[in-house]
């Protein structure tokens, strides 16, 4: 007990570390470049600040002279030319259950590999959800949605649906699925509409949910909203209408009825 104890003192001194870290870059990053991200995303200002994301332009941005002792710590540098991983990318932070970040994504929409995950010590992407500094709502409205990726998360948020959680992925995570079964009434699974993503919606097994899937023209949520504007009302309207479904009963921690729902 007391080695575990130790343990997740050492992760939570760890995660103010990084927290601290990654609030100095945001307040020392440039500005204008989060009114780029809104223009290029189409998220509102509000959302984007509320996810304290920040951009990185030169590699050494990230050296504070604070941090120079610990930097190669946090999971910014790489282990194989010893320099920072992330440039001209927009910084999103991954958060726990109180707030604290626990790892950094890095994101940008000009190279093949858009998303770069920082290699944090105590992160664990295959059991990790993104938004879990929201988790209580989800606990209290009894439901929540589910995405494959963190800009769906982040657009259902800016619609207001801040219980909404991103798996990062494809991959299936009985741990992940556990803390998600604590709603007492529910999931809504708002996976890609491609082969990977309606194979994982499928592998996400919770007791009581639905699979919503996007009209046929549009890969995700996300692409959805950003191109369709107009589908924003139907969107809201149908996760209306799942929410009532779920809402008529709690599934008291026993596998109950699993809908299929298409937005057309």
């Amino acid at each position: 007990m007391q080695s575990l104890l130790e343990s997740l003192q050492t992760k939570r001194k760890y995660n103010e570390l990084l927290t601290e870290y990654t609030m100095e870059l945001k307040n020392r990053s440039d500005k204008s470049m989060i009114a780029r991200f809104s223009e290029l995303r189409k998220f509102s200002m509000d959302i984007i600040e509320k996810s304290d994301i920040f951009y990185i332009r030169e590699a050494t941005e990230m050296l504070l002279p604070k941090f120079l002792d610990t930097v190669d710590k946090l999971g910014v540098v790489s282990e194989i030319n010893n320099r920072p991983i992330f440039h001209n990318r927009w910084i999103i932070p991954i958060k726990t259950e109180d707030g604290l970040v626990e790892n950094l994504v890095g994101y940008t929409n000009e190279a093949n590999e858009r998303y770069i995950y920082g290699t944090a010590a105590y992160y664990r992407r295959r059991d990790t959800l993104y938004g879990l500094e929201n988790i209580h709502k989800a606990y209290k409205l009894g439901y929540a949605i589910l995405t494959e990726g963190i800009t769906d998360t982040i657009r259902l948020r800016d619609l207001g649906y801040e219980n909404s959680f991103a798996i990062c992925g494809t991959h299936k995570s009985e741990f992940i699925m556990n803390q998600l079964n604590r709603c007492k009434y529910g999931i809504i699974k708002l996976g890609d509409r491609d082969a990977p993503g309606l194979r994982a919606m499928k592998n996400w097994k919770v007791y009581k949910g639905i699979n919503l899937y996007v009209n046929l023209d549009y890969k995700d949520v996300d692409e959805m909203c950003s191109k369709n504007p107009a589908s924003i009302d139907i969107l809201k309207t149908y996760i209306s209408d799942c929410v009532n479904w779920l809402t008529q009963y709690e599934h008291r921690g026993k596998v109950c009825e699993q809908l299929q729902v298409t937005i057309l």
